[in-house]
């Protein structure tokens, strides 16, 4: 998948669900995958308001998912 089929779901799915279950101070988690920082995703990001949890990169602690 490349940035643009990342946005392309973002945008038809994930703006409109976390806006309207979420409300305004909703959070968007990703991890640093190439196309979630690249320059056109982040600007896209940027025109779109979407808070974005900082992540650090490659640091398995944070994901709980690996420790079940």
């Amino acid at each position: 998948m490349e940035s643009y089929m990342y946005k392309d779901i973002l945008e038809k799915e994930m703006l409109s669900s976390g806006r309207s279950q979420m409300g305004r101070g909703w959070l968007f988690q990703q991890d640093n995958n190439p196309k979630h920082s690249s320059h056109f995703f982040k600007d896209w990001i940027a025109q779109h308001r979407v808070n974005v949890m900082t992540w650090p990169s490659q640091y398995p602690d944070l994901n709980p998912f690996e420790h079940l």
